[in-house]
């Protein structure tokens, strides 16, 4: 069975509906109702990204070994996704579902569950001997809780344990506390006491992580409404680039067309989700960029006897038996810890011996998926951007919505499940003082909100969204370099249109090494090498020489300041290779590098910069310095065979030199996470006049995951050169 470009009628059930495709393989879905169209979706979902949802559902679950292959890889993935317990806390939310809600989801499972009784398994589970299980409401909750916390919540968890493992290091604490400042400003030394004292497990993600190339790392992003006065037409107009993992096919996204009755949609959601998650239909334009909102805290516990104090006392843990089953082997059983902070890190293996531990705690450890299900099930046929801002307010993951309509109204809205916490969150505090814990999480309506008529324009690049008078919600924005150059740009026009959008959607030039060459051009020699760095156009793009010149710099610069003079060039080098720290937090190493004076850092900044800047300097000569792209090259690899098979065969794509950094527009950092190699780049591009039925788009692959398929990366060339696909609805 294929879906075609032709339009052709398929029974769901006792539904005749009719589907087809664009010419660029966008699935096209005409459905007399929602109920029709929900089910459609489940059945492309399964027609086109099957290998995809089963595999995410399966990680959730900690059923790796179980179902794929029982090794130490997915043994440790099993353990931490039992520890975590997405997938048991969402089989509990389908309880908080409305009917409404619930049918909503039981129909997309209806259309999924229609087309695994009727039609064959991919061969990559013939394979492997898995034969995958009805989809339920559960998978879809399971789906949305594990997108929320890989990559989103899991970014704050990350650099809070980094700040742990500082402090018990022994890293300078002036330094280490002027760097995250203010946020570490309230930490005592009773604190710092205890976090040295306090047992450290380090499962946050294993290294040798492969199967997680099935689940997105989601990040960073673009978005901005341009309001109708400042358009050349009179609409608004929505521009999104939402910056995921693009190393990898099928795209994150899956993309599609939607007649409904008289509604129409056009956009993405993500396979094993129904509903849209960014685009439009006739009325109201959405989009999101990730708010690195702080859902994650360490608490300390002081445990006696298997037991930890509270108050002066002592209690149990709600502990629980997990029993993952493995193909050929004994099954493994382990116990897992909890109390009402959150779940001990402990390592199974490990005696429960007396002493200080950690409990980590996720607001959406809980309560994480039904009511952004609620949302997004009734996203689908708002009116006014009004109506959908007090739907997404009510989502609970950690975003910042741009929505705008056809009436001319744009507005701004958070989103994300919000402790309410004494302290800034970024530090561990002793569990068993009650006044330091979270006292429940703070209402919707507490959150940050911007809606004013007389806005040109509104624009968020994960920047700092705290706002005077509403809760510190972010305590470790990226920096303003992206939101600035969008203003920049579009303060430089007094009427745009889409080709503007689009320019800058492509834009590669960097505030922050302008920021940097504020300092450092008065240094440069008049050398080869230096001019070549003297010349560069300050653009990330892929056959600049002056891009790599400066980046060999900057990384020299954060070497000495904080590997040599801080954490130590071995763990700095961990953290450069190893981690996104440096890629997600450079706003706070620039803070220090740019406009801090405190002798603790450095006495003469000019001095020190151009003496990185000379050592730099003299390891290249000038006619031998890669270009850009050409040492940044990457593979999009194929997420079930992950780079295995030979090249020939043709699941793997590429390897392509990206453009970009992490400070331009075009957002294209490459690095290693958690013991793999990943990107963030624009995944998805998209930009629609919301006074016409037309949408400019162009994916980072294709619409299905069949290597075979005239749609499997049919999209990728356009989306590395920076074309378009119209798309009429």
């Amino acid at each position: 069975m294929k879906i075609t470009t032709q339009n052709n009628t398929y029974k769901i059930g006792s539904h005749n509906i009719t589907l087809s495709r664009t010419s660029e393989g966008v699935l096209k879905i005409f459905a007399d109702s929602m109920e029709q169209f929900n089910m459609a979706m489940g059945f492309c979902h399964a027609h086109d990204r099957m290998v995809q949802m089963m595999m995410v559902r399966t990680i959730a679950q900690g059923r790796l070994s179980e179902c794929l292959k029982a090794d130490d890889e997915t043994l440790e993935i099993d353990i931490f996704m039992r520890e975590m317990a997405i997938y048991r806390e969402a089989q509990k939310e389908v309880e908080n579902l409305s009917p409404t809600a619930k049918k909503f989801l039981d129909d997309y499972c209806f259309g999924v569950n229609d087309y695994l009784k009727r039609y064959s398994r991919p061969f990559e589970f013939k394979l492997v001997g898995f034969k995958p299980e009805p989809w339920s409401a559960a998978d879809t909750l399971a789906t949305v809780k594990i997108m929320a916390y890989i990559g989103l919540a899991q970014t704050q968890q990350d650099v809070e344990k980094f700040i742990i493992q500082s402090i018990r290091n022994e890293v300078d604490l002036d330094k280490l506390k002027n760097l995250f400042t203010p946020h570490l400003d309230e930490m005592t030394e009773e604190i710092v006491t205890l976090v040295k004292k306090a047992k450290i497990y380090q499962p946050a993600i294993p290294k040798s992580i492969k199967f997680l190339a099935a689940l997105p790392k989601m990040k960073a992003s673009n978005n901005w409404m341009i309001a109708a006065s400042k358009s050349k037409s009179g609409n608004v107009i929505q521009c999104n680039d939402p910056h995921l993992e693009c190393n990898r096919l099928p795209a994150v996204w899956y993309e599609f067309v939607a007649n409904i009755g008289d509604e129409r949609l056009c956009g993405v959601n993500m396979p094993g989700v129904p509903g849209m998650i960014m685009g439009r239909n006739r009325n109201v334009g959405i989009g999101f960029t990730y708010g690195f909102m702080d859902m994650i805290d360490y608490f300390i516990e002081e445990v006696v006897d298997g037991r930890f104090q509270e108050s002066g006392d002592y209690k149990d843990f709600n502990g629980r038996t997990e029993i993952i089953k493995r193909k050929g082997k004994d099954d493994y059983i382990f116990k897992v810890y909890e109390n009402d902070r959150g779940v001990l890190e402990k390592a199974p293996e490990e005696s429960f011996e007396d002493g200080f531990y950690l409990t980590r705690a996720w607001s959406g450890h809980k309560n994480g998926a039904a009511n952004s299900v609620e949302a997004i099930s009734r996203l689908l046929t708002v009116k006014t951007a009004s109506e959908a801002g007090e739907l997404v307010k009510d989502i609970t993951i950690s975003c910042n919505w741009i929505i705008g309509d056809h009436s001319g109204e744009i507005l701004y809205q958070q989103s994300g499940l919000l402790p309410k916490r004494a302290h800034s969150g970024l530090y561990p505090v002793p569990g068993w003082d009650l006044n330091m814990n979270w006292k429940g999480l703070h209402q919707s309506s507490d959150l940050a909100k911007i809606k004013d008529p007389s806005l040109e324009f509104l624009a968020s690049a994960n920047e700092d969204r705290n706002q005077i008078g509403k809760p510190l919600s972010i305590n470790m924005p990226m920096g303003t370099y992206r939101v600035d150059r969008i203003a920049q740009l579009l303060n430089q026009k007094e009427k745009v249109d889409i080709d503007d959008m689009k320019e800058m959607q492509k834009d590669l030039y960097s505030l922050q090494a302008e920021k940097y060459f504020e300092i450092i051009r008065p240094l440069i020699p008049d050398s080869p090498t230096g001019r070549v760095l003297s010349n560069w156009d300050l653009k990330y793009d892929r056959n600049s020489i002056g891009a790599t010149l400066f980046e060999e710099f900057y990384n020299d610069l954060l070497k000495e300041v904080f590997g040599h003079n801080m954490f130590g060039e071995k763990v700095w080098k961990y953290v450069i290779d190893e981690t996104g720290l440096v890629v997600d937090f450079y706003r706070n190493f620039d803070e220090i590098l740019l406009n801090s004076n405190a002798s603790i850092w450095f006495n003469d900044k000019n001095l020190l910069f151009k003496k990185v800047l000379e050592k730099t300097l003299s390891r290249f000569s000038a006619n031998q310095i890669r270009t850009w792209g050409s040492q940044r090259k990457v593979m999009i690899k194929n997420i079930f065979f992950d780079g295995k098979l030979p090249a020939f065969f043709g699941f793997d794509k590429g390897p392509l030199g990206l453009e970009g950094n992490r400070a331009t527009i075009v957002q294209g950092a490459v690095y290693r996470a958690h013991g793999r190699q990943t990107t963030f780049c624009p995944s998805y591009r998209f930009i629609s006049d919301l006074g016409t039925n037309k949408v400019e788009t162009v994916l980072a692959g294709g619409a299905s995951d069949r290597r075979f398929s005239p749609w499997y990366a049919n999209d990728l060339d356009n989306w590395y050169n920076f074309r378009y696909k119209t798309l009429l609805f």
